[in-house]
């Protein structure tokens, strides 16, 4: 997977402010551009001519508002601006391709797990095709390495590639991480039967691991790499191993290929709870696409 440029939504909070700043760092290891998004939401339409426009006239200056503090974090990355009307994540999911790297901001973290309702990013994440990455608005600069969670969809394939690239970019670590946890099939009443089935289930996860390292060598043989099986549920194991990790890489498990909807448990888990800037990755698409999806919403530029 190979990231051509980063398309960041935009609104004005702390929390965009954070995806921009991360964008921003993203692609100038990259020699890429960031192009701002705001959306102004047609719900507005409900409320008169007069104030649509006083909606878009808002629009245009809190956009021209975050260009100017992209353009701030370095004058060596191309920083343009778009102004959309229409549904806000469904608008920044009209950019999505395998090469498009696509960023939000998000208030929520993990320290209340469990207790979240609901998140936009999980609606822009089942609305793409290409990566998502969700920066929490307190993610820190001291956290160190990437970590990816390992399966064997194609979707997992592409999170190893990515999580190997990212980690030789960055210069660290890569840790790849593999749950050995299910529901047991049976309620065995022998204590040692409960154990071998464990370390049976412990062996298939080593199994997944081992060859996720070997495609991650191949692809970036001058990183390091270590693996670890948790005993846990993947989502909150993931979770609690990123909170010092600069990175966390996911697969959407439940697409065999690129697909509107149906995010697997996994990244749901996640999402809700999330503890890191997270990346969500889907399955490389069947053909990729030559042109840029249209869609009802109105654009214009800033340049």
């Amino acid at each position: 997977m190979e990231i051509r440029r980063y398309i960041v939504g935009v609104d004005g909070s702390v929390p965009a402010r954070a995806a921009i700043r991360w964008a921003v760092a993203g692609a100038r290891e990259r020699g890429l551009g960031v192009t701002l998004v705001h959306v102004a939401d047609d719900e507005w339409g409900a409320v008169g001519a007069l104030l649509i426009d006083e909606v878009d006239q808002d629009a245009e200056k809190r956009l021209g508002e975050e260009v100017a503090y992209a353009r701030s974090l370095g004058a060596d990355v191309p920083i343009h601006g778009e102004v959309r009307t229409g549904s806000p994540m469904a608008e920044l999911a009209s950019f999505s391709d395998q090469g498009t790297m696509i960023v939000v901001g998000t208030h929520k973290t993990g320290f209340h797990y469990g207790r979240a309702f609901g998140s936009r990013s999980l609606q822009l994440a089942n609305l793409a095709t290409g990566p998502v990455a969700i920066v929490p608005e307190a993610a820190s600069r001291m956290r160190r390495g990437v970590i990816v969670g390992v399966d064997d969809t194609p979707a997992g394939e592409a999170a190893v590639d990515l999580a190997a690239d990212l980690a030789c970019d960055h210069h660290c670590e890569l840790m790849t991480v593999r749950s050995s946890e299910a529901h047991i099939p049976f309620d065995p009443d022998d204590t040692d039967e409960r154990r071998d089935w464990q370390l049976r289930r412990d062996d298939e996860a080593r199994g997944f691991l081992a060859a996720a390292v070997s495609r991650a060598r191949a692809r970036q043989p001058g990183i390091v790499i270590r693996s670890r099986v948790v005993r846990r549920p993947a989502g909150a194991a993931l979770n609690e191993l990123a909170r010092s990790a600069e990175l966390l890489v996911i697969g959407d498990s439940r697409r065999a290929h690129a697909q509107l909807g149906s995010l697997g448990a996994v990244a749901y888990d996640v999402l809700l709870n999330l503890s890191s800037p997270t990346i969500v990755v889907h399955a490389p698409a069947a053909g990729a696409r030559a042109e840029q999806p249209t869609t009802e919403g109105e654009s214009n530029v800033i340049r």
